[in-house]
């Protein structure tokens, strides 16, 4: 259905049947975990059209409803109802599946790569009335080294911002707990609780003094019942965060030749560095403007 390192121009729906999720690592393969009638793959053919991460086989006679690139971003731009609904769908799959990674990378000790800064992705997508909401609704404050923000197991109150300092993320295993990632200025926290409804599946504790921005999830969840064109935003920014979690572990857990045949694959495109879309360029540049703005507010 899909190899891995192969370019994707659709998005796939499992109608019936099961799949597996098959990752190559140096010259073997591995199952990772099974799909099965309403899971989503290829999905980064719409978020940020990297190559497939993993190979995705029928494992039982199957069935699946295969979602052209075009269309889907047509329909998307048309009907904010629509692409609200489709990107919680997506999002909330997406947390599904990094929940089962994170803890599978972490019995490897297999960290995430360097920090994103996940409010680059967010604010990008966010206009202006969305991040002057947040401000007005979130409280900010202040906490002291090894405070824990996110408690492994138990419910998450809010959606965090991290505006200054340094957080440790770690999983318990059962046996120990292994620090896994780490959260610098501009990070996003709590958004997987909040799109699946699921308790934390990692430990957050700060390593320095920290200033966070929290927004309650009940508001939250207020403001996208009643802001539609917000849901949609903001849920898609969020897929784009999990994807992109996804395949940077996948990666650094596939060992170097999928991420060589992925550098490949975007090379086909690109040859000189200068060649970076200028649309990138302006989304990031407006979504680190926001975000100062955003800090300038709450020192007022």
């Amino acid at each position: 259905m899909i190899a891995a390192g192969q370019p994707l121009d659709s998005i796939y729906l499992c109608l019936d049947g099961e799949y597996a999720e098959i990752l190559p690592a140096n010259g073997q393969s591995e199952v990772l975990t099974t799909l099965k009638a309403g899971d989503l793959f290829g999905e980064a053919a719409l978020l940020d059209q990297r190559p497939a991460a993993m190979t995705i086989q029928a494992t039982t006679p199957s069935e699946v409803l295969l979602i052209p690139r075009q269309q889907i971003i047509q329909r998307l731009t048309q009907d904010q109802d629509f692409a609200g609904a489709f990107y919680h769908f997506m999002a909330v799959k997406l947390s599904q599946r990094l929940r089962h990674l994170s803890n599978l990378m972490a019995k490897r000790q297999i960290k995430e790569g360097e920090p994103l800064r996940k409010v680059l992705m967010v604010f990008a997508t966010l206009n202006d009335s969305d991040v002057a909401w947040m401000i007005a609704n979130g409280t900010a404050k202040k906490a002291a080294p090894e405070s824990a923000l996110i408690q492994q197991g138990q419910s998450v109150p809010a959606v965090y911002l991290l505006l200054d300092g340094t957080l440790g993320v770690y999983i318990s295993t059962g046996e120990k707990e292994i620090e896994v990632a780490k959260r610098v200025k501009g990070d996003i926290l709590g958004e997987m609780s909040f799109v699946d409804g699921g308790n934390a599946s990692a430990t957050v504790r700060t390593l320095e003094n920290a200033w966070i921005l929290a927004i309650p999830q009940p508001l939250l969840a207020v403001k996208m019942q009643d802001d539609r064109g917000f849901a949609s935003r903001f849920y898609r920014a969020i897929a784009q965060i999990l994807s992109t979690r996804c395949q940077d572990l996948l990666v650094r857990g596939g060992g170097v030749n999928l991420a060589t045949e992925a550098m490949n694959f975007l090379s086909d495109d690109i040859e000189v560095e200068d060649e970076i879309d200028l649309d990138i360029l302006e989304g990031t540049a407006i979504a680190a403007t926001r975000f100062d703005w955003l800090i300038h507010q709450l020192h007022r």
